[in-house]
């Protein structure tokens, strides 16, 4: 037994106890490690785990055909090189075909012979072994022709570029260099290696150090070419502890001129780019302002045309209503009296009894009572909603002040009562207003561009709420100045947004729904009347944006 024999592991399949067990004996005994298997199925399992050098196949087993698990076997990437013995009674030539086709390496027949046993394997495992050699040596073959090929590729990638690569040893001898350096120096790189990497260096003609940020930069004064000096250090190289580094001198003579134009590029863009800028804010001032004219203009246009169409005819209508009213009392005292005159005659003269008596049932069958006292009612509702249309024209009027486009004393309280009756039917369906209008001085002011404000900050607040929710406003006075707070329970404002709702066509809603210009034209107008407006928010709580103006008297 030698040292090789005992590292084999030998798999015995066969369904006879006695068989596996003389063959286990046997080849123990030779320095075997063997394995058992009593059934097809087992031994496919147990492959995995034992992986045989050598496998004993009994060709009739109880559950599969040998020659079935042969061919599985030699499919199995763990066995397929496996020699495999068919143990069978008796073999004739065409068994021995179906064998071999099967995968079998050889045979051995009942009643087994030891010699037979101890020889063949020891023959199969050699050739195994001789096999293995041989594919071992021709993947060693393959993986020096690859590594060869490589190495040519390799040379020449590195040969094809216009950086500079080196290596050097701890003493700063150069091992290897690329083909850029020889053509530098005008030598053949046989005669580079050995030499001393920084005096070949100098004899190219790199005679120029120059220190730019930390990192060295060499010129070579021939070609008036730049590059940048990289060393790379390596340990233990080639496993010998010994140090070694790799130099790279990288070729940045053009990026060094891109560099230099794209930093003229880049002033020129800076250049443009403000005036852009400052082109872009005055277009921006520009367009709010005509935005907010524009809008003002309508408003303005819309309120004289209600006043001029509306007006007359509501004036005619409550007169006419007054009229109605009177008349109706008129009726109505005479209906009185002609009821006292029916009784009287009720009573002076039975005879007319019978048709004073259908007078009275028409009169009940008619409901005119009834009729005549709703009819006062009907006409002081409509004197009162005609006096509602008056007051919405009138707060129209008071809200654009066509009239007045310079700046006067006025009330702030009542502008924003203005406001609110136009407003009234986008806020009454989901916000329960609250007023807290103190008690302020008038001030010089646009309060049509005011009521503007007031006007884009209430249906802010309206939006802000989800369903149904509270808005309250409030005016004070202090300091000289006048403030006016719009606080809502809706949504909030996230923070990363506060900084930017000012800002020109900045909006959170879908396309369409929203321009961006409100709160923008809103804190132009504040601004333009020496103000401030300022907002505080919490997500879920809701939103408060507080104006405040100076009062100015002249």
């Amino acid at each position: 037994m030698n040292n090789d024999q005992s590292k084999n592991k030998i798999l015995i399949i066969d369904d006879d106890k006695y068989i596996r067990d003389f063959l286990t004996v046997l080849l123990t005994n030779e320095g075997y490690i063997c394995f058992k298997a009593a059934s097809g199925k087992e031994a496919l399992e147990r492959v995995k785990e034992v992986k045989p050098d050598l496998i004993y196949l009994d060709l009739f087993l109880t559950d599969m055909h040998g020659l079935d698990v042969c061919e599985k076997l030699k499919k199995n990437s763990l066995t397929c090189l496996t020699p495999i013995v068919i143990i069978t009674a008796s073999v004739n030539y065409q068994l021995k075909i179906k064998c071999f086709e099967a995968g079998a390496s050889d045979f051995i027949t009942k009643p087994l012979n030891p010699i037979e046993i101890a020889t063949k394997t020891r023959n199969l495992l050699y050739i195994k072994k001789h096999q293995e050699l041989q594919v071992k040596n021709l993947i060693l073959s393959q993986t020096f022709t690859l590594v060869e090929n490589a190495k040519k590729e390799w040379e020449t990638a590195v040969d094809c570029i216009n950086d500079i690569i080196i290596l050097i040893d701890g003493n700063n001898v150069i091992l290897r260099a690329n083909k850029k350096l020889a053509e530098l120096a005008n030598l053949p790189i046989p005669d580079l290696i050995g030499k001393n990497w920084e005096e070949i260096i100098k004899f190219c003609g790199f005679n120029h150090i120059l220190f730019n940020s930390g990192e060295i930069e060499l010129y070579h004064t021939k070609t008036e070419r730049h590059f940048n000096f990289n060393i790379y250090y390596i340990n233990n190289f080639k496993n010998t502890n010994q140090s070694a580094a790799t130099i790279i001198l990288q070729d940045i003579t053009g990026i060094k001129k891109l560099t230099k134009q794209l930093e003229e590029n880049q002033k020129l863009l800076e250049r443009k780019n403000q005036e852009l800028e400052s082109a872009y804010s005055e277009l921006k001032s520009a367009q709010s302002q005509i935005l907010q004219q524009e809008k003002m203009a309508s408003i303005g246009q819309l309120a004289a045309g209600i006043a001029h169409e509306i007006n007359n005819p509501t004036g005619f209508i409550l007169s006419n209503l007054n009229t109605l009213l009177k008349y109706t009392e008129r009726i109505k005292n005479f209906l009185s009296i002609q009821d006292d005159a029916i009784e009287s005659l009720h009573i002076e003269n039975p005879s007319l009894s019978e048709k004073l008596d259908k007078v009275k049932e028409a009169r009940k069958t008619s409901k005119l009572d009834y009729i005549l006292a709703d009819l006062i009612n009907l006409v002081n509702e409509s004197i009162e909603g005609t006096i509602r249309i008056k007051n919405i024209v009138k707060d129209l009027k008071s809200f654009s002040r066509v009239d007045e486009a310079e700046y006067k004393l006025a009330d702030i309280n009542s502008g924003i009562e203005s406001t609110i009756n136009i407003i009234w039917n986008e806020l009454k369906y989901k916000a329960i207003v609250i007023k807290e209008l103190g008690d302020i001085p008038p001030t010089r002011c646009n309060l049509a561009q005011l009521n503007q404000v007031f006007m884009n900050l209430l249906m802010n607040a309206v939006q802000a709420l989800k369903e149904k929710g509270e808005i309250r406003i409030k005016t004070w006075s202090e300091s000289d100045k006048i403030y006016v707070s719009i606080s809502d329970t809706g949504i909030g404002i996230p923070k990363e947004h506060i900084d930017k709702i000012f800002n020109p066509f900045f909006t959170t809603k879908p396309v369409g729904e929203g321009t961006g210009l409100g709160l923008s034209i809103a804190y132009d107008i504040v601004r333009k009347h020496d103000g401030n407006i300022t907002v505080k928010s919490e997500l879920g709580v809701g939103s408060t944006f507080t104006v405040s103006i100076p009062v100015m008297k002249n």
